[in-house]
């Protein structure tokens, strides 16, 4: 009789998360560049938030937690979807803030599981480069509060610049700016003026540096610790 692998069961549901993920972030960027009103982004970002509540927070109390947080965030970005008003500069914050929230308890959670992991498999791959997206959006979100708390921390490009007039396009824009802080690149589009931007910019390349080290150890040790003989071998 064949029997279930649940690791494999949740390489498959880390396959599926990757491929929202990635769509995810294609959609912001051209929802932000059509200037649309992003009613497409939210949706992708609500099934996002619904898939990544029942595939990452698998423990009853940690997905009860993190479906109230990431319900308050949709609630705001939806009441302003449905209102057809732009959303101050508070609510703004508060979206930004829930759901860097969210993200960052995500990131937590994908790096607990493998650090607890006595295996390697494609799970850990897959669920490892669902935390590296994850913690992008993460730094988003984070650098969005700090915009909108200190403008002046960053200096925007005048060809983005329209952007941040809206949140998608805002978040959108610092997404991009998150996946450079981490890889340690720049392209001028945004640059950190004086703190705290500049504090954040450090932060995302240490945690960019980091977290490709504790993933790549974690992973090598797994694989080299299936290939040791057991003593009765």
């Amino acid at each position: 009789m064949r029997t279930l692998n649940p690791g494999a069961s949740r390489g498959h549901k880390y396959a599926a998360l990757l491929a929202l993920l990635l769509v995810s972030l294609a959609v912001e960027s051209f929802d932000a560049r059509l200037g649309a009103e992003g009613t497409l982004s939210d949706a992708c970002r609500t099934l996002l938030a619904i898939a990544m509540l029942f595939i990452v927070f698998e423990r009853r109390r940690e997905r009860t937690v993190m479906a109230v947080i990431i319900s308050a965030a949709f609630a705001i970005a939806w009441w302003r979807d449905a209102s057809g008003t732009s959303l101050d500069t508070a609510l703004s914050i508060a979206l930004s803030a829930l759901i860097s929230l969210f993200d960052w308890a995500a990131v937590w959670v994908i790096l607990r599981d493998l650090l607890r992991r006595r295996a390697v498999g494609g799970e850990n791959v897959l669920g490892a480069i669902c935390g590296y997206l994850i913690a992008g959006d993460a730094w988003a979100g984070v650098n969005d509060v700090a915009y909108l708390l200190a403008p002046a921390a960053y200096s925007i490009n005048p060809a983005v610049e329209a952007l941040l007039s809206d949140w998608h396009g805002r978040h959108a824009l610092f997404s991009y700016y998150g996946f450079t802080q981490m890889l340690t690149l720049g392209y001028a589009d945004v640059t950190p003026a004086r703190a705290p931007a500049t504090t954040l910019s450090l932060l995302g390349a240490l945690f960019g540096v980091f977290y490709t080290a504790i993933v790549v150890s974690q992973l090598v040790q797994l694989a080299q610790s299936e290939k040791r003989p057991t003593n009765g071998g």
